[in-house]
C-alpha cells in the first residue's frame, strides 16, 4: 500500500440507544463524531458501526449461524488499521455491546495463543467513552487489556471521554459544548494525531512477526 495512502480507521459504536423510532441520541456517537472529523484531518478514511443495529449473536466464536452480522464485521476490523471502541458507561463498565464485541473476538485471540500470531498485529487501538457516572478509568483499563492481548498497539493519550449530565441537550448543542471543552476537543485532536501517526509507522515498519 503506498505510505501515502489513506489510512482506514473503523469506529465499533456500543451505544444502546437505536436511531429507528425516533429515539434518544447517542453521547457516545456524537463524542465518536468528533474524533472522526479529527481523523478526517489526518488523512484517515473512518467508518462507524452502530453495534446496536445489527444482530450480532453472544459466544465467542466468530461464527454463531445463519443470521449472526458479525463475521462481516469482523472483516471490517481486520480490514482497518486503526479500531476505536466506543462505548458509553453503565453502571460502571462499559455496555453489555462492547463486552459482545470482546466475546466474538474471543477466537481471534485463541489463534494467538495457539499460533502466536495475531491477525490484528499491527493495527493500531484506541477508546472513546461517554457517561454520567464514574467509571472511566476502570473501562479504559479493561479495554486497554483486551486489546493489548489482541496484538493491537496503544499509542500514547489514544482514549477520549466525557463524564457528565447533558441531558437536556440536542445533538447540535452537544457536539457544541464537546468542541468547546478544551480539555473534549484537545483530547480528540491528539487522539486522532497519535493514531495516524502510529498506524503510518507500523504500516512503513511492520512490526515483526518472529
Amino acid at each position: 500500500m503506498p505510505p501515502n495512502s489513506k489510512l482506514k480507521a473503523l469506529v465499533l459504536l456500543a451505544t444502546l440507544k437505536h436511531k429507528r423510532g425516533g429515539g434518544e441520541f447517542s453521547h457516545t456517537e456524537v463524542l465518536a463524531e468528533l474524533v472522526i472529523e479529527c481523523l478526517r484531518a489526518e488523512n484517515v478514511a473512518t467508518e462507524m458501526v452502530r453495534l446496536v443495529d445489527h444482530d450480532i449473536p453472544p459466544g465467542t466464536k466468530t461464527r454463531m449461524g445463519p443470521g449472526d452480522d458479525w463475521p462481516r464485521i469482523l472483516d471490517k476490523i481486520l480490514a482497518a488499521e486503526i479500531i476505536i471502541f466506543a462505548t458509553p458507561i453503565w453502571w460502571g463498565i462499559q455496555s453489555s455491546l462492547m463486552q459482545r464485541v470482546i466475546e466474538r473476538l474471543d477466537e481471534v485471540h485463541n489463534e494467538l495463543l495457539e499460533t502466536g500470531k495475531s491477525r490484528l498485529n499491527n493495527k493500531v487501538g484506541g477508546i472513546v467513552i461517554t457517561g454520567e457516572e464514574d467509571g472511566e478509568q476502570h473501562i479504559t483499563g479493561n479495554i486497554s487489556n483486551f486489546m493489548l492481548n489482541l496484538g493491537l498497539t496503544l499509542p500514547p493519550h489514544c482514549a477520549v471521554s466525557f463524564q457528565g449530565d447533558y441531558t437536556r441537550a440536542t445533538k447540535k448543542s452537544l457536539a457544541r459544548k464537546f468542541r468547546e471543552e478544551e480539555e473534549v476537543a484537545d483530547g480528540a485532536e491528539k487522539m486522532a494525531k497519535n493514531l495516524a501517526f502510529f498506524a503510518r509507522g507500523l504500516r512503513e515498519r511492520p512490526i515483526p512477526e518472529e
